[in-house]
């Protein structure tokens, strides 16, 4: 699924952050409502995402301007984060805040929209009668679940590309676009040489990850096949699948995915080899961009283990074509993730609070936006690019604006259609095709087939 998941050593850490200045009104420049201003106490907030550094900075900037509210974050791992909300909702010891995806199996709308309070009333009154027009096209609608609006974005994510480590790429004199499965295989032999992974990846998991690959190749045999078999127009047990699958486990057999794929997931092992320089691609999103400043980055190696750590230069890098049909895949996304508030919080005033000012005022969109962790979802707010820290700004600030302004204009969903059963069974398939030469990619497109569960379009 998406993406940004606990990255560091902590699954989860507490945080009420003393306001540095400010009283109990917004700032003079606030898009925001007053209403919430003597809102105060206490309120819990559990995602399997942002990154608990990531959810820290927009806490302490928050609490700049409600020091009264005390906001308590709880990181989850994507795969705990489902069984820790079904359990906490049964036993009615949810959190008062939680996050919403806008599809998926990790924190899809359609598994926790029941109960959702209605976020409707919220935006209106944020930003007037046509609130839904100052976020990104679709954003709104994607967290809308049996007509109530069970989330206000916090922005947007894209994927289907990878990242490269440039300092490994011009060590081994490996050219930084790689445009052809040829061009991977000869970077990937030249890594091999040094005794550096090429490409990083883990399936050993049920979170969705190991899928982004698999999707990758599809569009580069087909684009509009993907779609096409999610509202059941197509049928996964297809050439373009089974095709697909042959071509994965070339990549496997070619050393392009490393030997240990099936052995560990790719968060946190994935992500911990990247970070740490042992490998040199990894296939992540739009959410990746936030280690590439100098801070979060020496956090995170410290966090994948590395002892003294020395930032390096990381780069998004569009997929070559993998098939040789002179297409290459497109990035598919949509609106990330959104924050709900339990119909049963304990502070709802203060969680309505945070939500809308993280989500629909400039101040708060704009620290959203500094995380370089998501596409803003507020029309008109851009990364401080200038004064982020990046490592090498001088060729990252453009790759990052073109990255992030493609992203923002997606064509192709990521999430929104994809019923758990589906991701379920291309997870699996995944696991089989690089962990079971027993079994044919035309059995495992079958099985495919057989345990997928068609989305109709909205």
């Amino acid at each position: 699924m998406r993406p940004a998941i606990a990255l560091m050593a902590a699954s989860s850490m507490v945080m009420a952050v003393a306001a540095c200045s400010g009283g109990d009104s917004q700032n003079e420049n606030s898009t925001g409502p007053s209403a919430g201003a003597k809102a105060s106490g206490t309120v819990t907030w559990w995602g399997w995402t942002p990154d608990t550094p990531v959810a820290q900075r927009y806490i302490a900037q928050f609490n700049k301007v409600y020091p009264n509210i005390t906001i308590k974050y709880t990181n989850y791992e994507n795969a705990d984060y489902a069984p820790t909300m079904s359990t906490a909702f049964q036993t009615g010891a949810g959190p008062d805040i939680f996050d919403v995806s806008a599809g998926g199996n990790v924190g899809g709308k359609q598994l926790w929209g029941d109960y959702a309070m209605d976020l409707a009333p919220v935006g209106k009154a944020a930003l007037g009668d046509a609130w839904k027009d100052q976020f990104a096209p679709g954003y709104v609608d994607q967290l809308t679940f049996e007509d109530k609006v069970v989330a206000l974005p916090l922005g947007g994510v894209a994927a289907g590309f990878f990242w490269i480590d440039k300092n490994l790429f011009d060590a081994n004199g490996v050219p930084t676009e790689l445009k052809t499965y040829a061009d991977l295989k000869a970077a990937c032999d030249k890594f091999a040489k040094a005794r550096v992974q090429c490409f990083t990846m883990g399936t050993n998991s049920t979170d969705t990850f190991s899928t982004e690959l698999l999707r990758t190749i599809m569009n580069s045999i087909d684009p509009t096949y993907y779609l096409r078999a999610l509202h059941g127009k197509a049928s996964w047990n297809d050439p373009v699948f089974t095709q697909s699958i042959d071509i994965m486990r070339r990549m496997q057999d070619d050393g392009i995915i490393g030997q240990d794929a099936t052995s560990i997931k790719q968060y946190p092992e994935a992500n911990n080899n990247f970070l740490s320089q042992k490998a040199a691609i990894v296939q992540m999103g739009t959410w990746y961009a936030q280690y590439a400043a100098k801070a979060s980055m020496t956090a995170s190696m410290q966090g994948a283990g590395v002892s003294n750590p020395k930032p390096f230069t990381m780069m998004p890098m569009v997929s070559p074509d993998l098939v040789g049909k002179g297409i290459v895949p497109q990035y598919v996304g949509e609106a990330d993730y959104g924050l709900a508030i339990n119909e049963k919080a304990k502070n709802p005033e203060a969680a309505k609070t945070f939500i809308t000012w993280l989500s629909a005022t400039k101040e708060g969109q704009q620290i959203v936006a500094n995380a370089i962790d998501l596409v803003p979802a507020l029309k008109g707010v851009q990364a401080d690019w200038n004064n982020l820290g990046l490592v090498s700004p001088d060729i990252q600030i453009p790759a990052f604006k073109k990255l992030f302004a493609d992203a923002a204009a997606v064509q192709e969903s990521r999430n929104l259609y994809i019923a758990a059963e589906t991701g379920n069974a291309q997870v699996i398939a995944v696991q089989q095709a690089l962990a079971d030469r027993s079994k044919s990619s035309a059995q495992i497109a079958k099985q495919a087939e057989a345990a997928s569960v068609d989305v109709p379009e909205e």
